[in-house]
């Protein structure tokens, strides 16, 4: 059985890797591009095909894999000049393969994962602390017998890291003033979302059963999360074919409560704005213009975009798994990537660097601090943005 399983994600690789045009389009909107170790998406799917065509699964094919940020504009680039290969499932399935042949993950990765099942988090923290972060705030807990009209899945880093916990109040702020009967889980975990990233498949599936269930218990209809990556998992990997829960982004939920009028927008703010798109709410999940509908609602913002926004949008650099890794010697570091995008925004003279994502927020957050530009750009995600205008 466990021989059929590889052999299974070894037949599924080769059908996509046969498909490349080698046309190198790719590489030209990699954020891991380097001509002289990866040549991108292009170098990393021909070192995976040489690989099982030559059964040579080592640690230097696992060190090309795991560079990934598995941010889908390869994908992008593919779709509009050649036949649209599932690049980042590829990157994917051959995690999975490493991780089966015990050549994967990427050393400081392992920890995570061991983290994720013990604790439900990747750093380790103790589970009890999880919900720490509303000591005071009035916020209860749903459960079967406390009903709640909107069940807030917080996720990790808004639980755990500081600058992700000014999202969540600022959140459970905008919920409270709108009058919605909401709720957290007291003993909320990990969605697995960077797990299935970084090739565990097993671990995925057990904390999505886990959440699932206690989703299930709570008998609420509707979810919303301020976390992308678990909004793209609860779209589109975990199995609520058929259940009756509607599941949104913060951005969308609170587009909809300033259309019901039930939340109002009234303090000006005069500042020059800019968005980024975060990769599992933009490129994977296909929502772009919400975001921007709602930080056009604020009195006073003026929106300007970058660069490379949208579709298009770069990279912060701490996606698929990366965020608990360091990239071995020759390959680009997440903190350049982020610094690319800062500098981005310094040019069309934003004072505001906007996210609707913790990862970001906290990795562009650090870009600024490295290039030591902190009185002249702030990053904040659009949540503390819109409490601020309330």
């Amino acid at each position: 059985m466990e021989e059929q399983i590889g052999e299974k994600i070894k037949t599924e690789l080769n059908k996509s890797l046969v498909s490349c045009e080698k046309c190198h389009f790719c590489n030209l909107v990699c954020p891991i591009v380097d001509s002289r170790v990866t040549q991108g998406p292009f170098g990393i799917n021909r070192s995976v095909y040489y690989a099982l065509k030559w059964n040579q699964i080592d640690e230097s094919l696992r060190n090309l894999v795991y560079s990934c940020t598995t941010c889908k504009k390869c994908v992008a680039m593919c779709k509009k000049i050649s036949r649209g290969l599932p690049l980042v499932e590829i990157i994917e399935n051959m995690r999975e393969l490493l991780i089966y042949e015990m050549k994967g993950p990427m050393p400081g990765q392992a920890g995570v994962l061991k983290n994720m099942h013990i604790r439900g988090n990747p750093w380790g923290y103790p589970a009890y602390e999880r919900t720490k972060w509303a000591t005071g705030l009035d916020v209860k807990f749903a459960n079967s017998a406390n009903k709640v009209d909107v069940l807030y899945f917080v996720g990790c880093a808004s639980s755990y890291d500081s600058q992700g916990q000014k999202i969540a109040k600022s959140l459970c702020f905008l919920l409270k003033k709108a009058g919605i009967n909401f709720g957290i889980l007291e003993k909320e975990s990990c969605s697995g979302h960077e797990a299935k990233r970084m090739g565990e498949i097993g671990l995925f599936e057990f904390l999505s059963e886990n959440n699932m269930k206690m989703f299930e218990e709570t008998g609420a209809l509707h979810l919303v999360t301020g976390d992308p990556h678990s909004f793209y998992s609860f779209t589109h990997e975990y199995p609520f074919e058929g259940k009756n829960l509607k599941i949104q982004h913060s951005s969308q939920f609170f587009n909809d409560l300033i259309d019901q009028g039930k939340l109002t927008l009234s303090s000006k703010i005069n500042k020059k704005v800019t968005y980024h798109d975060s990769c599992y709410l933009g490129r994977h999940s296909g929502i772009f213009e919400d975001p921007r509908k709602l930080i056009q609602r604020i009195p006073g913002i003026i929106l300007v975009e970058m660069e490379n926004s949208k579709e298009d949008s770069d990279c912060c650099g701490m996606g698929g798994g990366r965020m608990w890794m360091e990239p071995p010697k020759g390959l680009v570091s997440s903190q350049k990537i982020a610094e690319k995008r800062v500098q981005q925004a310094l040019e069309v003279g934003a004072e505001i660097l906007l996210t609707s994502c913790p990862f970001c927020k906290i990795t562009l957050t650090d870009a600024v601090k490295a290039l030591e530009k902190e009185e002249k750009i702030t990053v904040m995600d659009i949540t503390e943005l819109v409490a601020m205008a309330v």
